[in-house]
C-alpha cells in the first residue's frame, strides 16, 4: 500500500557493451529420393561441419543439437492426385565462438564442410558477462528516477525524504547466461567479416520516496 505523504518514480539508464561472443544457428539438409539417403546425407553433412567446428578450435560443449527432422515431399499430377517424390532431413546445430574475431573463419570453415547441404539460420551476438553493464545501467536508472523525484517534489512544494521502496525493472539472468544483445544476417557461401558493434543494457527502477513537509 503506498503511503499518504510518498512519491514514485520510474526511472530508465543504459550503458554501453561489446559483445565478445557469437552465437550460430546452422544446420544441413539433405534430399533425397530414399529416406534413408536422406537422413544419412544430412547426418554426414552435419558430422562434418561440426568436426570443422572442433578443427578450429570450437570447444565440444559449445556444440549442441538443435533440431532433427525428416519430411516427406510431394508432387501433384494432373489425374493422379499427389505422389511421393522423396524426403528432407535436416539436422540443426548451434555452435557458440567464444572469440568473436574468428567468426568469420568459423562460417567460411562450416560452409566449406557441409557443402551444399549447409544451411545458415543466423547469427546472434552477446555478451558472455554483461554483469558490470547492467551494474552501470541500474546506476543510471537510479540517477534518472531521484533527478525526476527531486523536480517533482520541488513542483508540489515538499521536501524528498527517505527512499522507502526500490524495484528493478528487469529480471536477473541466470549466472553464466550469455545475454544476447543483436542479431546478424548471413548468406551462406558469402564470406564477410562479422563486426561486433556497440550495444546497449538498457534498466529501469521505480523508486517510492517519503515526502517531507510542505516548504
Amino acid at each position: 500500500m503506498t503511503h499518504p505523504h510518498s512519491l514514485t518514480v520510474t526511472g530508465t539508464g543504459s550503458a554501453a557493451i561489446v559483445p565478445d561472443i557469437a552465437v550460430l544457428r546452422t544446420g544441413a539438409e539433405v534430399r533425397a529420393p530414399r529416406l534413408r539417403d536422406a537422413y544419412d546425407g544430412a547426418s554426414r553433412a552435419s558430422e562434418a561441419m561440426v568436426a570443422a567446428a572442433l578443427g578450429l578450435g570450437i570447444a565440444r560443449s559449445d556444440i549442441a543439437s538443435s533440431s532433427l527432422s525428416v519430411t516427406p515431399e510431394m508432387t501433384w499430377e494432373e489425374g493422379q492426385g499427389q505422389r511421393l517424390v522423396g524426403y528432407s532431413a535436416g539436422r540443426g546445430l548451434t555452435i557458440t565462438a567464444r572469440d568473436i574475431s574468428r567468426t568469420g573463419e568459423l562460417l567460411d570453415a562450416i560452409v566449406a564442410a557441409g557443402a551444399d547441404a549447409v544451411r545458415i539460420h543466423g547469427l546472434s551476438l552477446g555478451v558472455s558477462d554483461a554483469s558490470a553493464a547492467r551494474s552501470s545501467a541500474q546506476e543510471a536508472a537510479f540517477r534518472d528516477a531521484h533527478a525526476a523525484a527531486q523536480r517533482l517534489a520541488g513542483l508540489a512544494g515538499r521536501a524528498l525524504g527517505a527512499v522507502m521502496q526500490v524495484e528493478a525493472g528487469w529480471p536477473a539472468p541466470a549466472p553464466g547466461t550469455p545475454v544476447p544483445v543483436h542479431r546478424v544476417a548471413f548468406a551462406a557461401g558469402v564470406s564477410a567479416p562479422v563486426e561486433a558493434g556497440e550495444a546497449e543494457i538498457t534498466a529501469s527502477v521505480t523508486v517510492t520516496w517519503e515526502l517531507g513537509a510542505e516548504a
